[in-house]
């Protein structure tokens, strides 16, 4: 049985900076996850997105265990998953720059 992650819709959001493969999850209703959206924007990152609260609750309560169990350390949102390895929980601009390699 695969995970729940895996099947999830996700909306791509386009950048010429592809130098990772980024996901992000994310709140509606949160200022810090509009801000990190804001900020990948525009540094014309390309990532991919998902808005947890807007999907079922049953599903949205296993993929913050899916990432939990993977990642060791979450969720508080806004998160970014960087090449499936690692994850950043929370938004602060410095160390999601040095986290992708933006300067």
């Amino acid at each position: 049985m695969g995970r729940m992650i895996d099947k999830l819709e996700f909306t791509q959001h386009e950048g010429s900076n592809q130098e990772h493969e980024l996901t992000l999850y994310a709140l509606s209703t949160c200022a810090f996850c509009k801000r990190a959206i804001k900020f990948l924007e525009e540094n014309d990152v390309a990532f991919r997105s998902i808005q947890l609260d807007q999907i079922n609750p049953m599903v949205k309560h296993t993929v913050k265990s899916e990432l939990k169990g993977q990642f060791q350390n979450l969720p508080v949102f806004p998160v970014l998953v960087i090449d499936n390895q690692e994850a950043i929980s929370g938004f602060t601009e410095e160390k999601w720059r040095e986290a992708i390699g933006l300067s």
